[in-house]
């Protein structure tokens, strides 16, 4: 199982069209916020997707959830949820809908933490950094068992910055 994870793009168009086309055969494609696209533009209609501090059009949610093989994830942008400062909030809402995974933006910073039985990530900016690296969004790859999965953070040209493994 692949899941695709991106956010910020700031209206950057042409970008989640060319990670989706990269990736076609991932199973989930979640897009965290900030796009600046309306909720049904072609190009973000391809992913699962929330509402950002600068999307405006109110058919987004400011949350979703969801399970794919009984791995239970949550989603939202994160400019309501304090996760600039901490991402305690974050996880505690996550735990509450029985997520192992909260996925969250804003930021621009991509990140990964594990917090109260929650890992919390943040694909980072594909459009426009804040942290130590260029512009990224993850993949997660599960194992056969969904007992461990692996955490990339590519860049814009799919290259890999960094990657963990995750326990489940």
């Amino acid at each position: 199982m692949k899941w695709i994870v991106v956010s910020d793009n700031h209206g950057e168009q042409g970008v989640l069209h060319e990670i989706y086309d990269k990736y076609r055969e991932a199973d989930l494609f979640l897009h965290i916020g900030d796009s600046e696209f309306d909720y049904d533009d072609t190009e973000l209609s391809l992913y699962q997707r929330v509402k950002g501090n600068c999307d405006f059009d109110p058919r987004f949610p400011i949350e979703d959830q969801g399970k794919m093989q009984d791995v239970p994830y949550f989603f939202t942008h994160g400019h309501r949820y304090e996760v600039k400062g901490s991402r305690n909030v974050l996880s505690a809402h996550a735990k509450n809908a029985r997520a192992k995974f909260a996925f969250y933006g804003h930021s621009h910073v991509a990140l990964c933490e594990l917090i109260d039985g929650v890992y919390c990530i943040n694909p980072g900016s594909i459009s426009q950094t804040r942290g130590r690296w260029e512009e990224t969004y993850a993949m997660i790859e599960f194992d056969r068992e969904l007992k461990n999965a692996s955490l990339t953070f590519l860049n814009r040209n799919h290259e890999e910055i960094d990657k963990q493994i995750l326990a489940l």
